[in-house]
């Protein structure tokens, strides 16, 4: 069996230790600065006005700054990811189509590398276990990368291998992040940054344990067993370590692509993943809180959706499982007074708002959740909430130093209802949320969640 192949392609080594991943964020931050340097002076000597905050987010230092990040992952590509999703929508359409580059793409690590990295978790020699093993990944992340390979034994698996150093230079990178960002004004000001990369630090550490991840692995697909339109792929314990896992490999186009399907079948794959969600508050108390869609495949020819990406999931608490129950209740019953309260009792609305930020956020909150307050077939193609924050801009600004965001498992769960109400979106499903909802609204510990 071949591993290493000299004729790379986008791959690049990761800068394992925490002084070389510093070097690069400095570059980084640098290459920056001096972009906007000159461009502020050709502008200056021009007579045209200069505007700091358009040059800082130009297209060509976006991508230096995706690049740069591309080529670290672990931490920092993750961070680029979060702001991809936090502030794509608030600066210029070619900024964030760069932005958005870092949800699905990534460098590689070079066939070396991955062989020590190989060698390190299954001892030299482990290439005579497999029939055949491609150096190049299918996928690759934030910090791991996916191969395809074949055992001596005739099994098909996916093989999640994390990049070398990436758990240990979590918190260093973090931190050099919050300085790096802070001082560079790539993030606008209304954005509380220091709350969003505390919510990445602790989603990445959670992430990196790859048995951890295999244990859930195991777990929904119990869960997950009697539900005919979920597959999960089977975990191989024997060759899966803290630092890589093994699963059965399974194939599929992901959600973005299912665009090209049929208004049922698009309907469908929405309506089933809406049941999971709400059966993973409500009834198994466990969620898998990453909405990207790489991270969801559906399988045509047996006509299922495929769980893959377990790293970013999280228990939640009976109490935080009935916080969501009675604001579900409140919103299906379109109480607003009962809504305002549960969001406070949530932490997303907090007392020291000023009175125009509370009814901004309830406002927002009511066409978010239309789709269960009409209690219909609902088309998600009408969501405009991103259009309506847009047209807030200028307040949620001027309120910046009030905003907070929500208790980091709160939020995590919120972007994955969010993601979902995006894809519905993307997607242009049309489906009645309520035949989901109404057995969570007063049902408790129901594990039969067929609508």
């Amino acid at each position: 069996m071949k591993l290493i192949d000299d004729n790379e392609t986008n791959s690049y080594p990761i800068p394992s230790s925490r002084f070389s991943r510093l070097i690069n964020l400095g570059s980084m931050a640098a290459g920056i600065a001096g972009s906007v340097l000159a461009s502020a002076t050709t502008q200056f000597v021009k007579g045209q006005r200069v505007s700091i905050q358009d040059l800082i987010t130009s297209q060509s230092n976006m991508l230096r700054f995706v690049n740069h990040l591309s080529q670290m992952r672990g931490a920092a590509m993750k961070v680029g990811q979060l702001l991809s999703l936090e502030i794509g929508e608030f600066i210029s359409p070619q900024a964030s189509e760069i932005l958005s580059r870092l949800r699905n793409q990534g460098y590689s690590m070079p066939p070396a590398q991955l062989n020590k990295v190989l060698i390190k978790n299954w001892g030299p020699g482990f290439q005579r276990m497999f029939e055949d093993f491609n150096p190049y990944p299918v996928a690759s992340a934030s910090i791991g990368q996916v191969h395809k390979c074949r055992t001596k034994k005739g099994k098909l698996l996916a093989i999640k291998v994390q990049y070398p150093g990436i758990r240990d230079s979590i918190d260093s990178d973090i931190k050099n992040l919050i300085f790096l960002l802070k001082s560079s004004g790539l993030v606008p000001p209304f954005v509380d940054l220091e709350s969003l990369l505390e919510a990445g630090r602790r989603q990445l550490h959670r992430e990196t344990d790859y048995l951890r991840e295999g244990q859930f692995l195991i777990d929904f697909s119990r869960l997950l067993n009697n539900h005919q339109e979920f597959d999960v792929p089977q975990y191989n314990q024997q060759l899966s370590t803290k630092n890589v896992l093994a699963m059965e490999y399974k194939d599929g186009i992901t959600l973005d692509q299912a665009k090209t399907l049929t208004q049922s079948q698009r309907n469908r794959l929405v309506y089933s993943l809406m049941k999971l969600l709400f059966a993973e508050i409500f009834d198994f108390k466990v969620i898998q809180t990453d909405p990207n869609y790489a991270n969801f495949l559906y399988d045509q020819t047996l006509d299922k959706i495929v769980l893959l990406d377990f790293g970013a999931t999280q228990t939640v608490t009976s109490d935080l499982c009935e916080k969501f129950r009675t604001l579900l209740q409140a919103t299906w019953r379109d109480n607003i007074t009962d809504i305002e309260n549960a969001l406070y009792d949530l932490e997303i609305l907090h007392r020291s708002f000023p009175r125009n930020l509370k009814e901004i956020f309830i406002e927002l909150f009511l066409d978010v959740t239309e789709p269960i307050r009409r209690k219909e077939m609902y088309d998600f193609e009408r969501i405009q909430i991103v259009e309506k924050i847009q047209g807030r801009i200028d307040e949620f600004i001027a309120h910046q130093k009030t905003i907070r965001i929500p208790d980091i498992d709160i939020l995590f769960i919120q972007r994955k209802i969010g993601g979902l109400f995006f894809l519905a979106r993307h997607l242009h499903a049309k489906i009645d949320l309520n035949k989901i909802l109404k057995k969570h609204l007063y049902e408790v510990n129901s594990l039969n969640f067929q609508a």
